[in-house]
């Protein structure tokens, strides 16, 4: 069935009088009592996400316009059960104790998904999706890194998912104006990065006459959202000719750039007390700050906010995407995001697998994720001149649709074709947007190589789950030996990097290390086959760029 507008009419919930029909709605299955059998319809159940972000009169996460829609559309009668988005485990844990946990888990968390398989709690799904599936099996046979996501370490398939689109989530900045105006060229080796890090501080980039401007902003937040571990693959689990490492990899290394540019002056001294980089960000905006890493995962969101609020702030302003220096460990590029995201399992006591398998496959449709997204065109949203979904009423917008997200998470946005890509988000009217849109470009080009990804194995969604007892143990050394770091950072010479790197070699080894590094390895050596690794993302990007200069 198309989902259109006029279906939802057929539904009798008009968008515009849903609060009334809600308020005379009861039960978590929407309001659909038909046993099944009677029209073919299974009762299935499932969870969804409690962000407490419901609006008024819209009913709750598990019973409102939506949960009504998909029961009136959907193949199944569902009835949902709210898990806190921020305290799942702790739900989950309760379900599946008392006997009443879902069919259905949809769960963003790799861990919680690990527990329950390791618990017996979830149901083989190959032959499931074999004998009942079409549009989840097609999806995995167009993209068969998702059957490979999804297998666990017995060999069979237990997780479903969606395909993302592959782009780089942080993006490191520099003020191009600058380099123009004191004559320099982009940096591209430690070397050149600290020379032109002291130039920006000491030569009046921004002609003021004052000295109130950093080389570099950023420093103790994620390391400036992660640039000097990014630079320096300086990872806890490492790969390196094909064999897993273990332990502070490349750590002295990237401390000892950054004591070299707290020396020479160019962050800003009082780094420590910054943890959460609110000062170095408003600095940054401000202007004051010549090189700046930010987190870009949504990059219309970081044109509409943070680069408007530069381009006001400072209108002459200019920014260039920089591809990571060279350091004294080799070049490596940005982490990216993961494409081949798993999303949710299936109780192994689940009743009816075949309705559950019709659900998935519902909500893996295209026109239904893209319903979720937009809404309807004509209420929600109107088409641009490319074709594309615009909202037209924001409020509305907000109202109906901005809280839904959590029902479309075996939505693969792409499969909409040119519609569904980053770079047809930006509103280029719109002079922050269209230098956003810029910029992501910029920033595809420059990370999106077949260097390899300065984050280890592979994206964090993929690694495995250490055991609890040595989880608590990587999580106090790791957290020992960053603090060891830091401190030899502004050490001087009284306490060096040296010393520093020797006595977190030392906390290493005490404390559990040899065990985590026996486990990783163990898991590499059993695992590596059936592990997604940053070429396979790369393989995906090209594919995905391929689709897109075909729908163009």
């Amino acid at each position: 069935m198309a989902l259109t507008k006029k279906t939802w009419m057929k539904s009798g919930l008009v968008l515009g009088l849903v609060g009334g029909i809600l308020a005379g709605c009861t039960g978590g299955s929407g309001g659909s009592e038909k046993a099944e059998g009677e029209s073919g319809r299974g009762n299935i159940t499932s969870t969804i996400y409690d962000r407490g972000a419901v609006p008024s009169g819209m009913g709750t996460i598990e019973d409102n316009m939506w949960s009504k829609w998909i029961n009136e559309n959907g193949p199944a009668n569902v009835k949902y059960t709210a898990v806190p988005r921020w305290e799942s485990q702790s739900k989950l844990n309760v379900l599946f104790a008392s006997g009443s946990a879902p069919d259905v888990i949809f769960e963003f968390g790799t861990p919680i998904r690990n527990t329950l398989f390791n618990q017996k709690q979830l149901m083989p799904l190959d032959e499931l999706i074999e004998n009942s599936s079409v549009e989840y099996k097609a999806l995995m046979e167009k993209y068969p890194q998702l059957k490979k996501a999804g297998i666990k370490s017995d060999g069979k398939l237990y997780e479903v998912g969606r395909m993302n689109e592959v782009f780089p989530l942080t993006s490191f900045f520099i003020r191009e104006d600058w380099l123009e105006k004191l004559n320099l060229e982009v940096p591209t080796s430690e070397e050149e990065m600290l020379a032109v890090a002291k130039a920006f501080t000491e030569n009046d980039p921004d002609g003021n006459g004052a000295d109130d401007t950093y080389g570099i902003g950023g420093f103790q937040f994620g390391d400036t959202a992660g640039l000097f571990r990014y630079m320096f693959n300086a990872n806890w689990v490492n790969v390196e000719d094909g064999e897993i490492v273990v332990g502070p990899n490349h750590m002295k290394e990237a401390t000892a750039f950054k004591r070299a540019l707290y020396e020479a002056g160019v962050v800003d001294k009082d780094f420590l007390t910054d943890k959460d980089g609110a000062k170095a960000k408003q600095d940054f905006l401000n202007g004051k700050i010549g090189m700046y890493a930010a987190m870009t995962s949504d990059y219309t969101g970081f044109a509409a906010k943070e680069l408007d609020t530069l381009m006001q702030n400072v209108p002459e302003a200019k920014l260039k995407v920089i591809a990571l220096p060279t350091t004294s460990v080799g070049q490596y590029t940005m982490v990216w995001n993961n494409p081949v995201q798993m999303t949710a399992v299936v109780n192994a006591r689940a009743k009816n697998p075949e309705a559950v398998m019709q659900y998935i496959d519902f909500l893996t449709k295209t026109e239904t994720g893209r319903t979720f997204k937009n809404g309807f065109e004509g209420t929600h949203y109107t088409l641009n001149d490319q074709g594309c979904p615009r909202i037209s009423d924001q409020e509305k917008y907000k109202q109906e649709i901005s809280w839904a997200g959590d029902y479309a998470m075996m939505y693969s946005r792409l499969e909409e074709g040119k519609c569904g890509y980053t770079e047809m988000l930006f509103s280029e009217e719109i002079p922050s947007q269209k230098e956003g849109l810029r910029l992501f470009k910029e920033a595809r080009e420059v990370y999106m190589t077949d260097l390899p990804v300065g984050e280890g194995v592979t994206h964090s969604e993929h690694m495995p789950q250490l055991p609890k007892e040595l989880q608590v143990k990587l999580t106090n050394v790791t957290t020992a030996i960053n603090d060891i770091f830091t401190r030899s950072i502004i050490g001087g010479s009284k306490y060096t990097v040296e010393q520093a790197a020797e006595e977190a070699q030392q906390k290493w080894e005490q404390g559990g290390g040899p065990e985590i590094e026996t486990w990783y390895k163990d898991w590499w050596n059993k695992e590596k086959d059936n592990v997604l690794v940053w070429d396979d993302f790369y393989e995906i990007y090209e594919q995905q760029q391929a689709d897109f200069k075909k729908s163009e």
